[in-house]
């Protein structure tokens, strides 16, 4: 999810949609995010008592799944934790395995890389939102995307900074010759002597 404003500034991001390797299984019916179509909690997982009898094959798609699962879960934790308050909470899209299961697949952290009203500001934020999109040991084209887009965003910031320093430099410089002028050091004839 993305918003593009009339400055062209990116407000929300998503980052991490790490999806499913393309040597995965396609994904299955019971698709659905929070709770699954079973209604339970962590993607509809069965209950411990519940047993189901798998053929060899279905029982390697089955690891296959808890493995990607597994790095995806992390995979959207890591934007989280480096994300800090810009970061919002993990979606996840689920695929059913041969067990009944949902395992999640691919997933998403939205993150907000709106810019500050001060560009130092900006640039702090900036800086976090890259380190939460390069947060993962193994980061998407999703994730490469916000890190250039923030890298923008903080060097337009940058700039900001320097054209903010450069006009109040130029402002002490006037008050320092307006000073002068008042002292009557800019009048001919009359200067300072050491």
């Amino acid at each position: 999810m993305w918003t593009v404003a009339a400055d062209l500034s990116i407000s929300s991001l998503s980052i991490g949609t790490y999806g499913t390797p393309r040597n995965q299984p396609p994904r299955g019916q019971g698709r659905g995010q929070g709770m699954g179509a079973s209604g339970a909690k962590d993607g509809g997982t069965v209950g411990a008592t519940d047993t189901v009898t798998l053929s060899d094959a279905a029982r390697q798609q089955v690891q296959k799944l808890k493995q990607v699962d597994a790095n995806v879960r992390q995979h959207e934790a890591a934007h989280q934790a480096a994300g800090g308050s810009h970061a919002g909470g993990a979606s996840f899209t689920y695929t059913r395995g041969p067990d009944g299961k949902n395992y999640a697949t691919a997933g998403e952290v939205p993150i907000d890389v709106s810019s500050e009203s001060d560009p130092a500001d900006t640039v702090a934020k900036m800086e976090q939102v890259k380190a939460a999109a390069l947060a993962p040991a193994d980061p998407s084209p999703q994730d490469m995307r916000v890190a250039a887009q923030a890298d923008a965003a903080k060097l337009q910031a940058q700039a900001e900074q320097r054209r903010q320093s450069g006009d109040a430099a130029a402002g002490r410089a006037a008050a320092a010759y307006g000073a002068a002028q008042s002292l009557g050091y800019g009048q001919a004839g009359r200067g300072l002597t050491v």
